[in-house]
């Protein structure tokens, strides 16, 4: 039981946005009710990575969730709809604009029997413009936001950021906003709307570039691992891998020569002139660095105040005793994968843990439950199988 017990959310959430923004609902304790496709539900459940042939991927997104499959097309699923939110405090989204209100369950109509609903929406574009009508993934988000324009090396073309941070970071934005909008409802007893974008997200996240060109006119070209603010910060060849060095400004600027043994010249005594040569400054410290493996070079660090990692695989970070002290990699027991390994939950609470141990639902798993608390009968259970409404 957690801090969120007793709060019910309707989910129609799908793929990755709008599901990693329900999923920490669900940790922290509230119910949460996942309105999934009858024929394959959630399109997650086909994507890799499998285990015991069953996704991962869902599993880490919708753990601790219930699945209910339900045509939300027809107009006996419309009402088991209306039928759930009688008692629920939010619902959530991340159809493209306007496809819940063409099914006659949009905010606007669900305000009309629940004026107190917190109807939370993630779309690529949002509710209003030309592009509101249109689809949005990451890669397009990215591209369209300008983030992808700006990632990457000068002499390369544009570059994908890895993981997908339109649909993470936008879900978290989401999150942010189910948090003012509840406490808002606490105060004042209304509901209201959360439209929140993948492409305003991404937007937001270009403080520098923007700020740069539409104040003064500057392009900011492609930096490839090079910081805009402050120099030397990078990442560095050294004998067997590579390490990341970030020194923040002329003090540190001090240490960080006396450690590796560079000369503490006039030329680069400045943030501004050290910005001004990083590719010359580049050779000079991996000069330095070749003499040193990655951890060698790591630990030549230990006791100053410069920030400094070697680049970690997917295998280190798995076992990297900081995470794992956070809880970042967990073991839920699934009832058909059997035990599995799940990104934790990075929040950290002092007076309120978050429950990350069960499992995702199998498809439709808690429907009849579900029905039968609403209070349907075995008989109309069974027809609306019949119809395929379940």
């Amino acid at each position: 039981m957690g801090f969120l017990d007793g709060v019910k959310v309707v989910d129609f959430t799908h793929a990755y946005a709008g599901p990693f923004c329900s999923l920490f609902l669900a940790d922290y304790g509230a119910e949460v009710i996942k309105i999934e496709r009858v024929d394959g539900g959630d399109q997650a459940r086909t994507w890799g990575p499998f285990k015991n042939d069953y996704s991962a991927y869902y599993a880490s997104f919708n753990r601790g969730k219930k699945s209910i499959t339900l045509d939300i097309k027809s107009k006996e699923g419309q009402k088991i709809i209306y039928d759930l939110i009688k008692d629920a405090d939010i619902v959530c989204s991340n159809f493209k604009a306007g496809t819940l209100e063409k099914y006659g369950v949009g905010y606007e109509q669900m305000k009309q029997v629940k004026p107190d609903i917190i109807y939370a929406t993630i779309s690529g574009f949002g509710t209003k413009g030309e592009l509101s009508k249109y689809p949005a993934y990451d890669n397009v988000i990215q591209a369209m936001s300008g983030i992808m324009d700006v990632n990457g090396f000068a002499d390369k073309g544009p570059t994908k950021i890895g993981p997908a941070i339109g649909d993470s970071y936008t879900g978290l934005l989401l999150l942010l906003g189910l948090m003012i909008a509840f406490h808002h409802r606490q105060k004042t007893g209304k509901g209201q709307q959360i439209d929140v974008t993948m492409l305003g997200a991404l937007f937001g996240l270009l403080e520098y570039p923007v700020l740069e060109y539409a104040n003064n006119g500057k392009v900011i070209s492609r930096s490839g691992n090079a910081s805009h603010y402050v120099a030397p910060s990078d990442v560095y060849q050294t004998k067997d891998d590579y390490i990341a060095i970030t020194v923040k400004d002329d003090s540190q600027w001090k240490t960080f020569c006396s450690i590796l043994g560079l000369p503490d010249t006039e030329e680069y005594a400045i943030n501004a002139q050290r910005l001004d040569n990083q590719a010359e400054l580049k050779i000079l410290i991996e000069e330095k660095l070749k003499d040193y493996t990655s951890k060698e070079a790591e630990a030549l660090f230990d006791g100053s105040s410069i920030a400094v990692s070697s680049v970690m695989g997917i295998a280190e970070s798995l076992e990297n005793p900081q995470l794992l002290a956070r809880d970042m990699v967990i073991e839920v027991e699934d009832p058909v994968m059997g035990p599995v390994k799940l990104v934790g939950n990075p929040i950290h609470l002092s007076e309120n843990k978050p429950v990350t141990n069960i499992p995702s639902p199998t498809l439709g798993e808690h429907t009849d439950a579900i029905l039968q608390q609403l209070g349907y009968t075995e008989e109309k259970i069974s027809a609306l199988k019949e119809a395929k409404v379940i």
